[in-house]
């Protein structure tokens, strides 16, 4: 495992490549690269590769959620989804309608609204409403993973 912190020039280049625009300001940064590379800030685990682009973890959504780029799954799903499974059409009820295929958006229960996952859309937002059948969400991190246990 190999632990640095970050110069300058690298912390310009992740912001450059957030999935969601969310950077949280004045804090310790520092990147920790193992099967994952996950940036830390103070020592938590905040965003995570994936591909050629930053993500954010649950740990961070847990501090503020965006009020876009979510997906609100049913009760019935949220332990399907705590075990890495892929999300269904069926267990969506809500979607932020401007998420587009491709986009990393996160999952969040509805009975609490609280992150779960965090995944890459197969739908667009209002299909994944409409539809009642296949996937709709890859599910890339969620609560609990290898990456919150950095």
């Amino acid at each position: 495992m190999r632990r640095y912190h970050l110069s300058k020039k690298k912390i310009k280049e992740i912001k450059g490549k957030l999935a969601m625009d969310i950077w949280p300001e004045g804090r310790k940064i520092e990147i920790m690269e193992n099967k994952h590379t996950v940036v830390l800030f103070d020592d938590i685990p905040m965003l995570f590769k994936y591909h050629d682009y930053y993500c954010p973890t649950v740990l961070f959504l847990l501090q503020a959620p965006p009020e876009k780029f979510f997906i609100t799954v049913d009760m019935g799903a949220v332990k399907h989804v705590l075990n890495g499974a892929d999300i269904f059409a069926a267990g969506i009820v809500d979607a932020d309608s401007n998420i587009k295929e491709g986009n990393c958006v996160y999952v969040r229960d509805n009975k609490y609204n609280k992150p779960i996952a965090v995944g890459i859309a197969l739908l667009n937002g209002p299909e994944m409403i409409t539809e009642k059948r296949g996937k709709a969400v890859k599910n890339i991190h969620y609560y609990g993973d290898e990456i919150t246990q950095s």
